[in-house]
């Protein structure tokens, strides 16, 4: 195997997927990457074993030769080593040449590195298969579908279904749901398919195709039993699927409220940030109070004090209402939305409450409000 290749493409692929592989894995072989070398291109593999990512460098983009000199073949070379070296060199084009499977012979004009390798046979074999059913969304829905989802699923290990992101069809809709116990966010996307499906992807492994994404102006998606399947323009990442039931959720959204709040965000994300500070002991909990007249959020510390502020930016509709949140949970979920104006819906003290933009329908975000003494 030996190949001539521009360095910043070789280095965009290594970059694309070696960010996958984690300081200490239980099996070694997962330190490297795979390289595989056809006669119209090169192709770069990397898995942690929940997802795994395949960056393609073509033998010609446009007018512009990216390999040349090439031998097809396959190796192993340890992902951070050989990424560190190609950073690091100063040359367009850089020679790789593999000795006896054992050895590769990394060059420049100015530059030589003998790295070690490792039979290609070693690596463990992966399904990279286009099967299932196929979802075809924009770059930018699909962006939105993950950033406002993913931030509401858990980042602890007691039930692994809800560190994911459950994306569920129903023949007219498409729903990503992702939820913790304590705040739920759910993205709906209007599209006809002919099955129906559910299955459960973890929230990092969505979060890593997002920064996969370059200027794709759309993406497929690819879903079956045991994986999901993501087919970008140079890459494809494939993700296993989290087994087991994820919480019914649809029964627990309330459509009918009570009490309804008109905000700005910007001015009610910066007020809680400030009332905050007095909310030490008290695990970043604050208290909406709410009237026709007059909404106010406060917090009260025994060891710093207590601090109050009045919102000039509201509509406010219902009897008086106190309400007591934490406040991280509010605040990602309305810059989540990314609107100017967001919209709380309140069905009582103790409900929970939904914050949604008053402009889009298809997403909205659940919160569970704090009992307060």
């Amino acid at each position: 195997m030996k190949f001539t290749i521009n360095r910043e493409e070789f280095l965009k692929g290594l970059l694309n997927t070696s960010k996958i592989i984690q300081g200490k894995n239980s099996d070694p072989i997962l330190n490297n990457v795979k390289l595989d070398l056809f006669e119209d291109r090169l192709e770069i593999t990397a898995t942690n074993g929940e997802i795994s990512i395949k960056s393609i460098v073509l033998k010609y983009k446009e007018d512009k030769t990216l390999i040349r000199d090439l031998t097809p073949g396959s190796i192993l070379v340890n992902a951070k080593m050989l990424t560190e070296i190609i950073r690091r060199l100063e040359s367009d084009e850089i020679s790789f040449n593999v000795e006896d499977n054992s050895t590769v012979k990394i060059q420049t004009l100015k530059s030589t590195f003998n790295l070690n390798v490792i039979r290609a046979e070693e690596y463990r074999e992966l399904d990279f298969e286009e099967t299932g059913e196929k979802i075809t969304l924009s770059r930018n829905e699909f962006v939105s579908c993950v950033g406002q989802t993913t931030f509401a699923a858990s980042t602890k290990d007691n039930r692994p279904v809800l560190q994911c992101v459950n994306i569920e069809s129903d023949n007219q809709n498409v729903y990503f749901t992702a939820t913790d116990g304590a705040r739920l966010g759910r993205r709906t996307v209007e599209l006809t398919l002919e099955n129906r499906f559910a299955v459960n992807i973890l929230a990092k492994s969505l979060s890593e195709v997002v920064k996969s994404l370059n200027e794709e102006k759309q993406l497929e998606i690819y879903v079956s039993e045991m994986k999901v399947l993501f087919k970008l323009e140079d890459s494809i990442i494939t993700s296993t699927i989290v087994l087991g039931d994820y919480p019914n959720t649809r029964n627990i959204i309330p459509y009918t409220f009570y009490y309804r709040l008109e905000v700005n965000s910007s001015e009610f994300l910066k007020t809680l940030d400030r009332i905050v500070l007095f909310s030490i002991d008290r695990e970043n909990i604050v208290k909406l109070t709410m009237s026709e007249e007059e909404v106010t959020i406060s917090s009260r510390s025994a060891q710093v004090g207590d601090a109050k502020e009045s919102l000039q930016l509201f509509k406010y509709s219902g009897e008086r209402l106190q309400i007591s949140f934490n406040v991280d949970y509010v605040s990602n979920a309305i810059r989540a939305l990314k609107s100017d104006d967001v919209i709380l819906s309140f069905l009582g003290e103790m409900k929970p409450f939904t914050i949604t933009n008053k402009n889009d329908d298809k997403v909205i975000q659940l919160i569970t409000p704090v009992r307060t003494y």
